[in-house]
C-alpha cells in the first residue's frame, strides 16, 4: 500500500506512541496539530495506526490514533484564531523571557512589525516561533546588528581555515588577521578569497567588511544587499546600516523568508529544511531547535 499523507487535527497536537497503547510509557514524541504524518499500515486496533514523519529534522515512526488526524488537505486545519495585534504582543512577552539583552532595534521592529509579518504570512504562533528561532541563532539572541569579524587564533582556524571554509586561513596568516575585523572580512568574504568573493558579489576592495553578515538573518555580501534593497524599495547596497535601521530591519528577513517558501515548511515543522534555506547548511541546528522548544510553549503555537 502506498504511504498516505495525513495531518494531525487535534488542538493539542498528538503522541506518536512506541506502541498502540496510550499510557506515559509509551509516549515517543508529541506532534503539533498541522504536522504532515504518512500512514504506513493498519494494527490489530481499529482506531490505531503505524505512522511515520520528520519533524524538526528527525524521522520518527510508531503508532497514533487514526482519529486525531485528516486526509492532507490544508483546508482541513483551519488555524487557531489569533489576531496580529495578540500574536505581537505575545512574542514581545517571549522575547523578553528568552532574549532579555535583545537590542531595542530588533525590539522597536518587532513592536511595529504587524502589517509586515502579515504582508508575508507569519500570522500564527508556529510560524513566528520559527521566525524567531532562526533570528535569535544569526543575532546571538538578538544582540548583534553586524556579524563580529573580531577572531582569536584557534576559533579563526576552527571556523576559516583549512578543511572548514574556503578562505582555508593557514596558521602562519594568524597573525596579522587576529582582532583585525577589516583585515579578516577581506581574507574571509572579500578579495582575499575570490571564489567567496565571486560567490557574493563582493567585487571591491573593503567590500569584505562592508557587507559581511547584517541584520535579522545576517544578510551577507553585496549581491544580497543589493537583490534584497530592490526588493524592499530600498539602498541597502548604498547604505547598508539601513538593514538594522528599526523601521527596515524586518524587510529583508521577512523578503528572505518568503523568497524561500519558509511558511511551508514552518507549518511541517520542517526546522531542517528552513536552516538549509536560511544558512545554507546546518551550522547551529542544534541551538536553532534549542531555541525553537523554548519559543514555542510561550507563543502556544
Amino acid at each position: 500500500m502506498p504511504d498516505q499523507k495525513f495531518r494531525v487535527s487535534n488542538a493539542g497536537g498528538m503522541w506518536l506512541r512506541t506502541a498502540p497503547v496510550v499510557s506515559e510509557d509509551t509516549k515517543k514524541v508529541l506532534l503539533p496539530r498541522g504536522q504532515v504524518v504518512n500512514k504506513l499500515g493498519t494494527t490489530d486496533k481499529p482506531d490505531w495506526w503505524r505512522i511515520s514523519t520528520t519533524f524538526q529534522g528527525a524521522n520518527f515512526e510508531g503508532f497514533s490514533n487514526k482519529n486525531l488526524m485528516v486526509p492532507d488537505d490544508p483546508s482541513n486545519i483551519s488555524p487557531l484564531p489569533v489576531t496580529t495585534s495578540d500574536l505581537i504582543t505575545r512574542t514581545l512577552a517571549a522575547l523578553a523571557h528568552v532574549a532579555p539583552q535583545a537590542r531595542d532595534n530588533y525590539l522597536q521592529a518587532i513592536r511595529d512589525g504587524g502589517p509586515l509579518f502579515e504582508q508575508h504570512g507569519i500570522t500564527t504562533g508556529l510560524r513566528m516561533a520559527h521566525f524567531l528561532a532562526q533570528a535569535m541563532q544569526e543575532t546571538g539572541s538578538l544582540t548583534v546588528l553586524r556579524e563580529s569579524m573580531n577572531y582569536k587564533v584557534p576559533q579563526m582556524l576552527k571556523i576559516f581555515g583549512a578543511g572548514h571554509h574556503s578562505a582555508k586561513i593557514t596558521l602562519a596568516e594568524t597573525s596579522s588577521l587576529a582582532h583585525n575585523e577589516h583585515a579578516l572580512a577581506e581574507r574571509v568574504y572579500g578579495l582575499g578569497n575570490p571564489h567567496k568573493a565571486h560567490e557574493l558579489g563582493n567585487t571591491q576592495s573593503g567590500d569584505g567588511f562592508r557587507y559581511r553578515g547584517n541584520g535579522v538573518l545576517q544578510t551577507t555580501g553585496r549581491d544580497a544587499h543589493r537583490r534584497m534593497g530592490q526588493k524592499c524599495g530600498l539602498d541597502f547596497e548604498g547604505n547598508p546600516d539601513l538593514v538594522t535601521m528599526p523601521e527596515h530591519a524586518l524587510k529583508p528577513a521577512l523578503q528572505e523568508w518568503s523568497d524561500g517558501n519558509l511558511n511551508h515548511f514552518a507549518d511541517q515543522n520542517d526546522i531542517r529544511t528552513i536552516t538549509l534555506r536560511i544558512n545554507g547548511g546546518l551550522n547551529g541546528f542544534d541551538g536553532r531547535k534549542t531555541f525553537f522548544a523554548r519559543l514555542r510553549p510561550l507563543l502556544n503555537a
